[in-house]
């Protein structure tokens, strides 16, 4: 009983959200210089995001606490008969003054059923941002790619600094970004 009412009551939160509900200019991935420097076109929509509560809106500031666990929800618009790659990834490791290990990979998830991201196939756990404590804000930026079929096991996800999002994108056939979102987090 208690768990079906649990049940519901996460249903109920997760459809009371809407991505077109998402705070979010899409024009901030170009003014804060991740298009095209990083990726080559702005999501096609915003990728709805929250961490307990407080929600990502293209370019806001999180802090370490707020994103010590992976996001309590994440919506985009979806096929439910179609399959979509999330990756999250920080552009700026070491520091944006010198980002010799960019892009370091905090996670990635493949296979997922419509935008049931929990119901996908991990990948890369997540890895909770945490600049060191000399850096500049760093950028954290999480892309959600249309897959063109299910994906097998084949990517060695072991190393995650110096990750080639745009290769990585085009060596699976990815479609997109279709959605996207992004935060700044400083130490």
């Amino acid at each position: 009983m208690a768990f079906e009412l649990l049940y519901w009551l996460i249903f109920i939160s997760f459809s009371s959200i809407s991505a077109l509900e998402v705070q979010c200019d899409l024009d901030k991935f170009r003014s804060s210089n991740i298009v095209p420097k990083i990726i080559p076109t702005t999501p096609q929509s915003p990728l709805l995001i929250e961490f307990n509560r407080k929600s990502v809106t293209c370019g806001n500031e999180m802090t370490r606490t707020e994103t010590k666990n992976p996001p309590t929800v994440m919506d985009f618009p979806a096929e439910k008969q179609k399959l979509y790659t999330m990756i999250m990834f920080d552009p700026d490791a070491l520091t944006p003054q010198n980002p010799n290990l960019a892009n370091f990979r905090h996670w990635l998830v493949e296979n997922i059923p419509g935008n049931k991201v929990n119901d996908g196939d991990l990948v890369s756990f997540y890895t909770p941002p945490a600049p060191p404590d000399y850096s500049d804000p760093h950028r954290y930026i999480f892309l959600i790619y249309e897959q063109p079929e299910k994906l097998k096991d084949n990517f060695d996800g072991v190393k995650r600094t110096n990750f080639d999002v745009k290769k990585f994108v085009q060596d699976r056939g990815l479609k997109g970004p279709i959605a996207g979102n992004f935060f700044y987090l400083k130490h």
